[in-house]
């Protein structure tokens, strides 16, 4: 079989504001007590050398990749480790220290052949023995933040020098891009240092290695001379946590920040400066509205299905975004392996709402829309008040509830929402495999439906691959929107502003990947 199959088409780029030719950034500036001994300085015009500050939005918790796996601390692992696949820039799946994999029949086992030559930055080869090493930590710690990535797996084994066997708990198509979250730890080096050691000093085998880590203030790399790959533009990279936006916009305006995700309400104030670039692209999340479908009113689909016609997604895009993002048709991203291209959800029709109200003998009750007053969602307030105003309009009373983020997510955690609310999902794997589960199977978060259906549709896709694959992805979507199990509002966009001398692929993730970053000619 083909190590990869055809995949639906990913999500289009927002068009790239420029917003001057004057920089008030200067590449080899520093920031976040960056301190680079590479020595090296940007060549003007060649695309090398250089060094750059990058903002993460937190502090990651470890530099272990063995217990941690969270998204900020992605974007420093997908530059200093090396994983055995890649998801790239649009969101398809690449080799990276795997050169191919192969499943059996009924996809209950995976063969992957490992990339020869490829040494870590403390001298020692990368075997298949570290790539059993680190998968098999993982298997054995619960605690670990990538242990529900390998969920699916029940071992592994190495088969011979180059040859590494994944054996499924079950079939399961999308195993090999969860391995794009798995980093690779040289099991000896590992092993003498201990777990709090080595993350004191990582050692990896990626474009880049660590020069210095300062917890909170910076984790400094610069590039790893010995990379079995093409070897990184960039002298070094320092990465620094900046937790509020408004800081991290005043860093790319001062100078002091090369490249930071920014806010939808800081795309103008950043696009009018003259001092950076912005490039917004669609991300590979879809914000929604959660239903609970067994209790009440929203027991019947055609309230289920009024409330969606009666909100005009593209007017809430167009003005509370700002255009950033595009309406959602279902509840994956056209990133993410699994969207259905053309796929309807009934589009804004609110004389069909109206008429799907009637029908249901709606009698102005009341729905509780929850939804968080910060955090994940951004503009979640100014969202939120545009769909009660669009379903008052229809005829629809609704009682908005704002709480903070953490109330929210422990209140969607335990199933405990009474009505509607407001809800997004990014599949770190850029797969609909992680999305469905928790939409659509028994234990998901965001399944009050509990449809058996939905349900079989969900595990059935693990056993398939390719167009039977996504035939299965488009039964499932389309029955979730007849159903009204969920409302998708919109993809919206991961924005960042960026130097304008730096020539910089963003990823559908909104994650860093500088192993082809350089300046611009």
């Amino acid at each position: 079989m083909p190590m990869s199959h055809a995949r639906s088409p990913f999500r289009r780029a927002l068009p790239v504001l420029s917003v001057g030719l004057a920089s008030a950034l200067m590449l080899t500036g520093c920031a976040g007590g960056f301190e680079s001994t590479s020595g090296s300085s940007a060549e003007a015009g060649t695309g090398t050398g250089g060094k750059i500050v990058a903002a993460l939005p937190t502090d990651p918790t470890s530099m272990n990749p063995v217990k941690t796996g969270s998204l900020v601390v992605l974007s420093v692992f997908f530059n200093t480790f090396d994983q055995l696949t890649k998801i790239t820039a649009d969101g398809s799946l690449e080799p990276k220290l795997a050169t191919k994999w192969t499943p059996n029949a009924d996809l209950t086992t995976w063969d992957f052949t490992i990339r020869e030559g490829v040494t870590f930055t403390n001298g020692e080869p990368l075997t298949a023995d570290d790539v059993v090493f680190s998968f098999t930590r993982i298997l054995e710690d619960p605690t670990s933040e990538n242990f529900g990535y390998l969920s699916s797996l029940a071992s592994v084994e190495k088969v011979d020098e180059v040859t590494v066997r994944f054996n499924m708990k079950a079939p399961f198509s999308a195993f090999p891009r969860n391995t794009s979250l798995i980093s690779i730890v040289p099991d000896q080096a590992y092993a003498a240092m201990g777990p709090e050691a080595f993350a004191a000093a990582p050692v990896g085998s990626g474009p880049f290695k660590f020069e210095k880590i300062q917890r909170g203030v910076a984790y400094d790399l610069v590039r790893n001379d010995s990379y079995w790959g093409e070897p990184a533009k960039l002298d070094a990279v320092s990465l620094v946590p900046v937790a509020s936006d408004e800081s991290r916009v005043n860093g790319v305006l001062s100078g002091s920040l090369d490249v930071a995700q920014i806010s939808p309400a800081q795309v103008e104030p950043v696009k009018g400066s003259g001092a950076a670039n912005v490039q917004s692209e669609l991300s590979n999340g879809v914000v929604f509205l959660g239903v609970n479908s067994k209790t009440g009113i929203l027991a019947d689909a055609k309230i289920r299905r009024a409330i969606g016609m009666a909100i005009d997604k593209k007017a809430i895009v167009g003005t509370v975004l700002s255009g950033l993002g595009e309406p959602a048709t279902q509840m994956l991203a056209p990133a993410v392996e699994g969207f259905v291209a053309g796929l309807s959800d009934g589009g804004y029709n609110p004389d069909e709402a109206k008429k799907l109200l009637a029908e249901a003998g709606y009698n102005g009750e009341s729905i509780d829309f929850e939804y968080a007053l910060d955090g994940r969602i951004p503009l979640s307030g100014e969202v939120a008040q545009a769909i009660q105003g669009y379903l008052t309009t229809a005829g629809i009373k609704v009682n908005l509830v704002g709480a903070d983020q953490a109330t929210h997510t422990l209140k969607v955690r335990n199933r405990q929402m009474k009505g509607i609310y407001l809800n997004t999902w990014a599949p770190s794997t850029v797969d609909g495999d992680l999305p469905l589960t928790d939409f659509y199977e028994k234990a998901g978060n965001n399944n009050y439906a509990q449809d058996p259906r939905t349900a079989e549709l969900a595990v059935k896709q693990r056993g398939v691959e390719g167009k039977d694959r996504l035939s299965v992805f488009d039964e499932l979507l389309g029955l979730s929107n007849e159903q009204g199990y969920y409302i998708p509002l919109y993809v919206p966009a991961n924005n960042f502003a960026v130097d304008t001398k730096l020539d910089w692929t963003q990823r559908a993730d909104g994650l860093y990947d500088f192993s082809t970053t350089g300046l611009k000619k």
